[in-house]
């Protein structure tokens, strides 16, 4: 697994070192999103979640990146999905000078880099379908509601 971390690694910087208009498509389970590269941390996999008693149930835990803790979060429970556990150990770590926190994810598709006209405010197209990008700061506030920490 340690290969394969620094593999994609190593297309991440190579992607989005100087370059902000590419973009990473993952998945969790059926769902697809786009994120920008330039947001991503870093992506681990087959780490351990280390519980955390009295949080809402879509904080699974934290997960320990070179010594420090990312917060976890299952996106299916935030938005009371049926079918909300997912098999694979794939987390995508936010690069964020505020706070470290990371997303449950099912698989990385692809790294690409999009058109101009490809880029819109709230989708990327990517092979004639439309993928909603993903909303970190969206994702943020609600914990922080849900926390009890409000700015």
């Amino acid at each position: 697994m340690a290969e394969v971390d620094k593999k994609v690694e190593a297309e991440i910087k190579k992607l989005y070192d100087g370059n902000e208009s590419s973009y990473l498509i993952f998945s969790i389970k059926s769902h697809r999103f786009a994120i920008k590269s330039t947001m991503v941390q870093e992506i681990m996999y087959g780490a351990k979640v280390h519980k955390l008693p009295f949080v809402p149930d879509y904080i699974e835990g934290v997960l320990n990146c070179r010594g420090n803790p990312y917060t976890v979060v299952n996106t299916l429970k935030l938005d009371k999905e049926e079918e909300s556990e997912i098999d694979e150990k794939v987390f995508l770590l936010f690069k964020r000078s505020d706070d470290n926190f990371s997303i449950h994810i099912s698989n990385i598709e692809v790294f690409f880099e999009p058109e101009d006209d490809d880029v819109f405010a709230d989708k990327v197209k990517y092979k004639l379908k439309f993928i909603p990008l993903f909303d970190a700061d969206y994702l943020e506030e609600n914990m922080c509601r849900d926390l009890g920490k409000e700015d």
